[in-house]
């Protein structure tokens, strides 16, 4: 392999280095940089970066290239100079690799630093079907998402908890890929992911994080065993970093919770931090917000911790610190506090039950994609998300219907819609009782459930 300083590497080596690449030659951290900085200026095209990003995601990376291009991701000296100074006290934050109506992170920051403890939560925009956190929260007007190290900071210090997007100035190589994932067929990619999320959560100099790493149709991963191995390499990554880290197994198979879209599912966050949550939104908020705690408070015991969670939310002391954060971001919190919620879509359209029975199955991929195409995500890299589209769902699994009842409602601002409604009538499947679904409850995972043999393959 041939190695030279960075501004010594053009256009032409770069694509050499792709071909080596694809025939199995090591990534380095000098080379990813290398990479990430002609595209940065300009000199390589979104294509070839495309390129590039593609062979990562078709070859794989050991986990040592892996550590290699979370490095290049975070540009020089990141860790060296941290985003947020500790001062003797725990930073945590957490991620989750998304899924339909996963709004979790707008439950469980307020929540958990309600009890106390110091989120710094840095966040990422939609990939493919699912939906991001900064998406959804660019729903509140007014409220201030991208920050700068020194604003984290001072954010960060006077009110402990702060949920933000990533500047360039934070995690520039993440900010260069991280549309071009989305629309280039990378989103499922385990290097490529671990290496986006690790390199955001060392920016901003966490001392421990929580990784939700949900699988399903809905998710970016299939099945439980692909989530398994990703949870494993973000816990071994992270700590390879110097954090500490745990993660949640979480089935997407079916929506979380009853909202799906932007505004729609900050709405729903609200609620359920006025107590009135959905079942799986709440044990998934719960399992989450467990591990939270106890990477800051080791010897507290899981009961004590969920008794104290349940009651920040009783207390509506949890919903208070939400409203406390969306003011002190500079946010609208009047229709938190008036209770008329962020989501105005102009229509709605109702979906009925096609037979009678129980309600079997919620198809997550089929909602992801009618939430897609009625515009509360992005096909393309320069779409406009609608932050009022969406979809609610009126029935629950398990739930008995008749044919006719309303089992959804799609929000919209056109007529156009008569294949989002299509796609939201089949993900409701209509059954005998005994072919309900029953999606799996969540599993933590500590790093002492993952090991690296000697090829430096992860095991979990």
């Amino acid at each position: 392999m041939r190695s030279r300083p960075n501004d010594a590497i053009g256009v032409d080596d770069a694509l050499e280095h792709i071909e080596r690449l694809r025939h199995g030659e090591t990534l380095t951290t000098e080379w990813a940089s290398a990479v990430l900085d002609l595209y940065q200026t300009g000199r390589l095209a979104d294509y070839q970066l495309s390129a590039w990003l593609a062979t990562i995601a078709a070859r794989g990376l050991r986990f040592t290239e892996t550590v290699a291009l979370t490095k290049a991701y975070l540009g020089p000296a990141v860790r060296e100079r941290g985003a947020v100074p500790r001062n003797g006290r725990t930073v945590v934050d957490k991620h989750s690799t998304g899924g339909i109506g996963d709004k979790t992170t707008l439950v469980v920051v307020p929540l958990v630093a309600a009890l106390g403890v110091r989120v710094c939560k840095l966040s990422g925009r939609g990939l493919g079907i699912a939906g991001g956190t900064i998406d959804k929260l660019e729903s509140v007007p007014g409220l201030k998402l991208e920050f700068t190290a020194s604003e984290l900071a001072t954010r960060l210090a006077a009110d402990d908890v702060v949920i933000g997007s990533f500047s360039d100035a934070l995690v520039p190589g993440d900010t260069a890929t991280y549309d071009l994932r989305s629309v280039s067929g990378c989103v499922r990619s385990a290097p490529l992911i671990a290496a986006s999320i690790v390199s955001k959560k060392v920016a901003v100099n966490a001392d421990a994080v929580v990784f939700d790493v949900r699988y399903g149709a809905g998710a970016l991963l299939d099945d439980r065993t692909s989530a398994r191995r990703l949870a494993g390499l973000l816990v071994r990554l992270g700590g390879a970093f110097g954090l500490r880290c745990r993660a949640v197994l979480s089935d997407g198979s079916v929506p979380l919770g009853t909202a799906v879209g932007n505004a729609a599912e900050v709405d729903e966050a609200v609620e359920f931090l006025r107590g009135t949550g959905d079942r799986r939104l709440r044990a998934e908020c719960e399992a989450i917000a467990v591990q939270m705690v106890r990477v800051t408070e080791p010897g507290e015991p899981e009961h004590r911790i969920r008794e104290r969670l349940r009651s920040a939310i009783e207390s509506g002391t949890a919903l208070s610190m939400f409203v406390r954060m969306l003011e002190s971001q500079g946010g609208d919190a009047g229709p938190v506090l008036g209770g008329g919620g962020y989501c105005t879509p102009r229509a709605r359209t109702a979906v009925l039950a096609r037979d009678t029975g129980w309600v079997t199955d919620i198809s997550a991929l089929d909602i992801g994609r009618a939430a897609l195409k009625l515009g509360a995500g992005k096909v393309r890299a320069d779409d406009v998300i609608d932050p009022n589209a969406g979809i609610r769902l009126i029935r629950r699994l398990g739930e008995r219907v008749a044919e006719g009842d309303v089992v959804a409602e799609v929000l919209h601002d056109g007529p156009d819609v008569g294949d989002a409604v299509a796609l939201v009538s089949r993900a409701v499947s209509v059954g005998r009782r005994e072919d309900c679904r029953e999606p799996g409850e969540p599993e933590p995972l500590s790093e002492e459930d993952v090991r690296t043999d000697e090829t430096g393959t992860v095991h979990v």
